[in-house]
């Protein structure tokens, strides 16, 4: 008995509101008429009626009602865009940028497009501003250093940039700039391509401060697994290596190199000391390498054992 009511009961229940749908009508989605305070609203009855060019003051209802929410803010823009009416639709996209990352590829297009100085167009915090000038570079915009150097007056700038800045601008060839912003953030957090580069090698330890190499005795290593470039002007120079060698076996030891010019290696045990070399720098080209290594031996007896340690590696005007 008490199934047979619940079955009832759920059937009566059914059926009413069968008979409120056929009284009522389907749901209708709701729009500007019956939602006046919904934004999105207000932007799709501007876009309808983009052809009676009535839509300026929808678009504008929309961005008062939704001042803080990105996917109506960039539909005000592209407006705006649209007609080429840039002034008006910086402002919207600013404050996109502010709000979030989300349309940033849009944005930073429309930037380029129109025509006013980038540096004025900074977005307004470090993160934005660290994605606009990485898109510029990108695209190796010729004003990429304005913005640069606007990242910096607003101490916007960070360690990855920095670094990744420094080496946009070597790959470029503009090294003397390069360098320049390389010597104004000293040291480094993160090692740019003008600072010292380890790479890793199986049968070779490699520890910094000093650097120092410890060879396992097991291989025949061939090893260019430190290096690092300087940027020099034209002239003649001295290089400097404040370095100490402990039982470096086979007839191949270690030594430095710059440019084509080395100095004799190191083999067995020798004190601390200085040795020199002296060099020129030729125009047009001041980038000048420096590297660490170790050539492969061709004796029987190759595989190399023993530690090498630099203390000081300084390159000076002649």
């Amino acid at each position: 008995m008490k199934r047979l009511a619940g079955l009832l009961l759920s059937t009566l229940s059914v059926a009413a509101a069968a008979a409120i749908l056929f009284i009522a009508g389907p749901d209708k989605p709701a729009d500007l008429t019956t939602d006046p305070l919904n934004p999105f609203h207000w932007a799709d009855a501007a876009e309808a009626a983009l052809e009676a060019n009535d839509a300026e003051s929808k678009f504008l209802e929309a961005a008062r009602r939704g001042p803080n929410v990105p996917a109506i803010l960039i539909r005000v823009a592209n407006f705006y865009v649209a007609r080429n009416e840039y002034d008006k639709a910086l402002p919207y996209l600013q404050r996109i940028l502010s709000l979030s990352q989300a349309y940033n590829g849009i944005i930073f297009n429309y930037f380029l497009r129109a025509g006013v100085p980038l540096a004025a167009l900074n977005p307004p915090d470090s993160k934005q501003s660290a994605a606009f000038l990485y898109y510029l570079m990108a695209r190796r915009h010729p004003e990429s250093t304005t913005v640069w150097n606007a990242i910096v007056k607003n101490n916007f700038q960070n360690p990855d940039l920095i670094r990744d800045w420094i080496n946009h601008q070597f790959e470029l060839r503009q090294y003397y700039e390069s360098h320049a912003v390389w010597k104004n953030f000293q040291p480094l957090a993160k090692p740019s391509v003008l600072d010292w580069r380890f790479t890793k090698h199986d049968h070779v330890e490699v520890t910094e401060n000093p650097i120092t190499l410890r060879f396992d005795g097991t291989f025949n290593s061939d090893f260019r697994h430190i290096t690092r470039n300087y940027v020099l002007n034209p002239g003649r120079y001295r290089l400097s290596v404040d370095w100490e060698s402990a039982r470096i076996t086979t007839n191949e030891g270690p030594f430095v190199q710059v440019l084509d010019q080395s100095l004799p290696p190191l083999l067995g045990t020798n004190a601390r000391n200085t040795d020199h070399l002296d060099f020129v720098v030729s125009a047009p080209n001041p980038v000048v390498p420096v590297t660490i290594i170790r050539r492969p031996s061709q004796k029987f007896d190759n595989k190399i054992q023993g530690t090498l340690t630099i203390h000081k590696i300084e390159i000076t005007p002649l």
